[in-house]
């Protein structure tokens, strides 16, 4: 169930706690292979493509965590074995965090402080919203209905794609939050759109998670649940990682909201369909 929504204090340490859960991350960046250097550059690298193995019609757009990069998901894409669907794995640019005296690493925002009353980065949130918003809508003029196209990431990859998805001017195919958060929630409530909580939900979280601990992720579902969300939050006994049971429930999910599409039926009536000459010939 959805159980008790959160007070506004609840939200407000929700979010402080996320600003130390990602100073937490971004002390084992490190294990992603990204050096700590001061500087860093805004310029973002095109995402990782793991194509589809038979007809295209569906996308899946999926956001790393803060310190890793879109490889760092590509062989899961692959496992999940979705044949008719194009996993489109971005890369966050390399920018300066605050929380670490400036040091340099991939972030799809900056992290400006601790307190409960720090600000959030919202113009590098907006911008990577932004980012995510035009990379829908090229797959649309591609020829993916948005309804057709699904967002999800892990941790600060996962809190970005749950803002882009509910402040969406079209229904999306869906949205997975894994091991992740709400951001921006002074602004959320009014930026939604009826399009974007009509967009149903998948989070699953760990409950010996040390990075975003159990309670911070199910406070996150209930807030966005309170929107008006179609939410199905999913509980497993792993850390800040995945598990097999929560990518086959993944999988399930991504599968039953934007499932194969096969080929259309060949008409009864073909024959007459066909021009009068070629008829003839037959």
């Amino acid at each position: 169930g959805q159980g008790l929504l959160p007070t506004q204090d609840e939200i407000t340490s929700l979010l402080s706690f996320t600003f130390l859960v990602l100073i937490v991350a971004t002390c084992s960046a490190s294990t992603f292979g990204q050096p700590l250097r001061g500087g860093g550059s805004t310029s973002m690298a095109a995402p990782i493509v793991v194509s589809p193995t038979s007809r295209h019609t569906a996308t899946v757009i999926w956001l790393h965590g803060l310190g890793d990069n879109g490889s760092g998901w590509s062989d899961v894409a692959r496992q999940l074995n979705l044949p008719w669907i194009k996993f489109l794995l971005p890369n966050a640019p390399s920018r300066p965090v605050t929380i670490n005296m400036g040091a340099s690493m991939p972030a799809w925002a900056d992290i400006k402080g601790l307190s409960p009353d720090a600000p959030e980065d919202e113009e590098g949130t907006m911008k990577t919203r932004q980012y995510i918003h035009d990379l829908i809508a090229e797959e649309v003029k591609n020829g993916i209905p948005a309804d057709r196209i699904m967002v999800g990431g892990f941790s600060q990859g996962a809190a970005m794609a749950c803002f882009a998805a509910l402040t969406h001017e079209v229904r999306l195919g869906g949205c997975f939050v894994l091991s992740g958060y709400l951001a921006m929630r002074n602004k959320v409530p009014r930026l939604v759109t009826k399009e974007g909580v009509s967009t149903p939900f998948f989070q699953a979280h760990g409950v010996q998670d040390p990075v975003v601990p159990f309670m911070f992720g199910q406070l996150s579902s209930n807030v966005i649940q309170s929107l008006g969300v179609n939410m199905k939050f999913k509980q497993y006994n792993m850390d800040h990682s995945s598990c097999d049971q929560e990518l086959k429930d993944l999988r399930d999910f991504i599968a039953a909201s934007v499932p194969n599409q096969s080929l259309p039926p060949i008409p009864d009536d073909l024959h007459e369909m066909m021009d009068p000459s070629l008829r003839a010939k037959m």
